[in-house]
């Protein structure tokens, strides 16, 4: 992506959106129920988000539409940049808004040109465009805007494979793996820089073949931390069945960046 080109378009479209339309005053009217919806972005904002001080790393997760997608709070509804002493988003003014998120509630036109004070959100009535020539002008430049994000997010998949090497070179993911018990995982997970572990939901069964075919005696539900041999095997199985399985759109598509160990085996049953 040209760094150049894309903030061009970021900050130009935000511009256009911001002075073409209006609506009542969020303040009063509800706690950012716009800020439910869950958004796409790629790894450069992102960046910049991180740099400004609005996010970590760990406040993006891996999407199948860009290279990353706004991590959202489950518990409070809202993306993870709704601040509710702002009541709204914490980059709304900042120029580097994500695009999508102006849409919402006016698109780009009026549902009726005849009636354009009827645009409404999930609690109030009163949106409208007052500069029709600039919201088609910001419609052309999301288009490109998505342009660029899917090139962007081209690349970055394909550094799966360097995520992974440098997981493993630096033995970050097998000391994870011996310092977890086996029946806490998963699967795995591709966060920003590195690949790690994806935490099971309660107990989980998807390693108990590979520790039963190393150790018959182990008592896995007992077991505190996964063995030097079955780490070894689990990386080796990841190594062999991660970008198949990235590749295959039964498995690979709308992941978040988690890759579970049964459907991992899938791909490799399938060879």
């Amino acid at each position: 992506m040209v760094a150049d080109k894309f903030w061009s378009i970021v900050k130009k479209y935000n511009a256009l959106m911001n002075s073409a339309i209006e609506g009542p005053n969020c303040l009063d009217i509800c706690h950012g129920d716009c800020c439910s919806i869950k958004i796409d972005i790629p790894k450069i904002l992102a960046k910049e988000y991180i740099k400004k001080g609005y996010a970590k790393k760990s406040d993006f997760i891996r999407s199948d539409v860009f290279s990353f997608k706004l991590r959202f709070d489950e518990i409070k509804a809202k993306c993870f940049l709704f601040d509710k002493r702002v009541n709204g988003c914490l980059v709304h003014n900042s120029g580097m808004k994500p695009p999508q998120c102006w849409i919402y509630p006016t698109n780009f036109s009026y549902p009726n040109n005849n009636n354009n004070n009827k645009i409404s959100c999930k609690k109030a009535k009163g949106w409208k465009i007052v500069d029709s020539d600039k919201c088609k002008e910001a419609e052309g430049l999301l288009q490109y805007y998505i342009f660029l994000c899917k090139l962007e997010a081209k690349s970055e998949s394909r550094n799966i494979k360097e995520r992974l090497s440098s997981s493993i070179s630096e033995n970050t993911l097998k000391k994870l793996l011996e310092n977890t018990a086996p029946h806490e995982i998963s699967g795995f997970s591709d966060n920003w820089d590195f690949i790690s572990i994806l935490p099971a939901e309660g107990f989980s069964l998807q390693l108990k073949k590979y520790c039963k075919n190393t150790n018959l005696q182990c008592d896995f539900l007992k077991c505190t931390s996964v063995c030097e041999k079955v780490s070894t095997d689990l990386i080796n199985f990841l190594q062999q069945n991660l970008v198949n399985y990235i590749k295959n759109p039964d498995y690979g598509l709308d992941t978040d960046g988690e890759y579970p160990i049964i459907n991992l085996k899938r791909i490799e049953d399938e060879k």
